[in-house]
């Protein structure tokens, strides 16, 4: 359940409109993750949100999880994640 919230998160976080102020904590549990998908793209742009938006599934735990506990996702998002893995 906890994996299904966090990766819910990741999906919406980076889908969700306006500025994108990306927390210490995502930024160190997810500089992996964004150094080998989404690098081209400059943090906290939409193009970036649609890079991570899209390899959503090859993403870490812990970034997964940082995503969760933050203030990044919604509630959206997290049901998004749930459908797509039928939970």
């Amino acid at each position: 359940m906890k994996r299904v919230a966090i990766l819910g998160a990741v999906v919406l976080a980076l889908s969700s409109g306006g500025a994108f102020a990306v927390s210490q904590a995502v930024k160190d549990a997810c500089s992996a993750d964004y150094a080998a998908y989404c690098s081209q793209h400059k943090v906290g742009t939409e193009a970036a949100r649609a890079c991570m938006r899209e390899h959503r599934k090859m993403l870490t735990d812990s970034c997964v999880k940082a995503l969760g506990h933050s203030n990044e996702v919604t509630q959206a998002d997290i049901e998004q994640y749930k459908r797509e893995h039928n939970k």
